[in-house]
């Protein structure tokens, strides 16, 4: 039997240092999950509320400079209240926050279905193929291992959650020709990048655990659908059927909008939008009354600076139990969800540490 030399091989490569060991396992893995069309699907169809988040912005830019070219566009400014008409850059981070806090509403089921795409066959392909001997025969750490699987999930879900509010606030700031926008809207900014950041950590760890918990791809799918869904499902059931606080805890997506709300401050915005409606409302229905001579009355609105709007009912509490309207958010304490999303990322560390072992612990 001959024996074979291989002899020496050369290679060409940059050499990179120990602290990024993990990006190597992060870009092997955004590689295989872009031979997913679906995945390409959903990128697509998540860029759609952003194209809308950024024209908003525009059309409010050019509505503060009081712009010839919305002179098409009239029609829909017209059911604005005429404080806001007249001084619109007075009611900018108001407006601002409510297209952040529907923008991020939206872009969070995306969120979801992404990381049901992306995620299950993280850990899981892994422990199918036994390719761990393969990972931790290099010089590669349980850390490093970890990071880099995060990695994949935080690329795709910053693609969509936090790279649009990036380019719509610069977008929103061109248009806007006033340097007073990043005074006025930086803490909008902050917000929606650190709820983000909340996302990505809570489900990429999330479903890295569930992904470590079976060989089976489908069976980890599978449990992300019920702890998505269901959970939400049933959180809304007990809230309309029992009517406790604690209900909404119940659902993974129901604590990452009370984050969300408490981030932005959506609440307070609503009731400023509300409280704003309401005053034109009364204003239209005063003006309609007939007077004792027989004539109708006539409201005269001033084109000078915004007015004041009045403080909602029940400002500056945290609950909002009696509140109505769509503006309504949940009257449990953010201080609650945060508590439940931090379990849930100490569990997931837990069963992380436990699931996936080192070289030397591997049997």
């Amino acid at each position: 039997m001959p024996i074979l030399d291989q002899g020496y091989q050369h290679w060409n490569g940059q050499l990179m240092g120990h602290a990024w060991r993990w990006l190597t396992i992060a870009r092997q893995g955004c590689r295989a999950q872009l031979k997913n069309r679906w995945v390409w699907f959903m990128i697509l169809g998540a860029c759609l509320p952003a194209f809308i988040l950024s024209g908003f912005l525009v059309l409010w830019g050019l509505f503060e400079q009081k712009s010839s070219l919305l002179t098409p566009l009239l029609f829909l400014f017209q059911g604005l209240p005429d404080e806001v008409r007249a001084g619109p850059r007075g009611y900018r981070t108001t407006f601002w926050t409510l297209a952040f806090n529907q923008f991020l509403d939206v872009q969070l089921f995306f969120a979801m279905a992404l990381v049901l795409l992306v995620g299950p066959e993280l850990i899981s392909q892994d422990l199918r193929f036994n390719a761990m001997p393969l990972y931790f025969a290099r010089p590669v750490r349980r850390l490093d291992y970890f990071a880099g699987k995060l990695g994949v999930i935080a690329v795709y879900l910053g693609a969509i959650m936090v790279v649009p509010v990036l380019l719509a606030f610069g977008i929103g700031f061109a248009f806007s020709l006033d340097p007073l926008v990043i005074r006025d809207t930086w803490r909008v900014l902050v917000a929606s990048l650190a709820y983000g950041a909340i996302v990505v950590l809570s489900a990429g760890t999330l479903m890295l655990a569930i992904s470590s918990l079976s060989r089976n791809s489908r069976f980890v799918g599978a449990i992300w659908i019920g702890l998505w869904v269901v959970s939400g499902v049933a959180g809304t059931v007990l809230n309309q059927t029992i009517h406790k606080d604690w209900c909404p805890l119940l659902s993974y997506t129901g604590n990452l909008t009370r984050m969300r709300d408490a981030l932005l401050d959506s609440q307070t915005a609503w009731d400023k939008v509300a409280a704003l409606f309401k005053a034109g409302q009364d204003q239209i229905r005063q003006a309609s009354r007939p007077n004792p001579f027989g004539r109708r009355g006539r409201v005269n609105f001033s084109l000078g600076p915004p007015l004041q709007p009045p403080a909602p009912p029940g400002a500056g509490r945290t609950s909002t139990a009696n509140a109505s309207g769509p503006w309504q958010t949940p009257s449990y304490p953010w201080q609650w969800s945060a508590a439940v999303l931090a379990g849930l990322g100490a569990l997931s560390i837990w069963v992380l540490a436990t699931r996936v072992r080192s070289l030397d612990r591997l049997r």
